[in-house]
């Protein structure tokens, strides 16, 4: 019988993920309200914005002022990380009291220069640069290491797990701990990731911090979370409502819904503590402005839009 881990963390990424692909601004105080429903329904981590230029993601134009909103309001036991891509991001974090930052090195290089336009190597002198900066500040955010098309690249295809395993280590250098591999356009199978994690933690020494983040492309991701949970992964990241997607990753759509991810966790035994209701209402308000990026079987489900049976 398959062993299941029951340790793993929901990780809530709507909020920046989710948001930035929607093309129409959605006013400052309806993030906030959106925010505030999801902390409600009990996430305790959440990817609240990035930092990053306004020019290059519109969507993230008022990321002050929704931080320094959700933090005036004192919650208690809640992690908050934005994603930066540069040293100014990472200062900006800083400013803000961030609890950790998620920094971005694609595993492809094509996508790097794509994304945050460095090539892999300039993006690991940035990194360094804010580890460096960070280490003489008391209280600074923690750093995290993300790595974008761990499964594939719509430049350059699969990438070897050998390149993943090697950017952790050059990340273990500068002294992080904390990594997210990312299946950025919805390409890995089950199978595929089970040997991913099996290389992974053959290779990779123990004390590590390592999440996965999906998104649904091809439906896979639920399947290929379920396929994650055999290994001692710390965290799981997911959007409420199934919103999201990488505008410089041609074909990239939207994560695996929190909702639909808390769903089979729960019924596999796996307690997260989130109320589904509450994903599905915040789900329903970011829908009002990008209604055909929903992509929520359990939204569906209460809202009573799911397909009737016929048999």
């Amino acid at each position: 019988m398959r062993q299941i881990n029951k340790d793993v963390r929901v990780v809530e990424v709507g909020p920046r993920d989710g948001f930035q692909n929607v093309k129409v601004f959605i006013p400052t105080e309806k993030k906030i309200e959106m925010i505030e429903t999801v902390i409600d329904a009990g996430v305790k981590e959440m990817e609240i914005t990035s930092f990053v230029s306004p020019k290059a993601i519109p969507q993230m134009a008022d990321a002050k002022e929704v931080v320094g909103a959700i933090k005036a309001r004192q919650y208690k036991n809640l992690f908050l990380t934005a994603l930066v891509p540069n040293l100014f991001g990472a200062r900006v974090a800083l400013e803000m009291k961030m609890d950790a930052i998620n920094f971005v090195i694609s595993v492809s290089e094509s996508h790097n220069k794509e994304n945050v336009r460095h090539t892999i190597d300039e993006s690991f002198a940035e990194l360094e640069k804010i580890v460096r900066e960070f280490s003489a500040v008391k209280d600074a955010p923690h750093v995290i290491l993300s790595l974008p098309t761990t499964f594939g690249c719509p430049f350059e295809g699969p990438q070897p797990v050998s390149k993943v395993i090697n950017m952790v280590r050059r990340g273990m250098d500068l002294g992080i701990r904390r990594f997210i591999f990312s299946d950025t356009i919805g390409v890995a199978n089950p199978l595929q990731v089970e040997s991913f994690f099996e290389e992974i933690f053959a290779t990779l020494p123990s004390g590590l911090e390592l999440g996965l983040h999906l998104h649904d492309t091809r439906g896979m991701a639920l399947a290929n979370a379920f396929a994650a949970l055999s290994f001692p992964i710390n965290s799981l990241e997911s959007s409420f409502g199934g919103f999201g997607g990488c505008p410089f990753a041609p074909g990239a759509a939207g994560n695996v819904a929190t909702e639909d991810l808390v769903n089979m966790l729960e019924n596999l035994g796996v307690p997260t503590g989130i109320d589904i209701k509450k994903l599905v209402k915040a789900a329903l308000e970011l829908a009002k402005f990008a209604p055909d990026a929903l992509n929520s079987h359990m939204t569906r489900v209460l809202t009573g839009k799911a397909a009737p049976c016929g048999l």
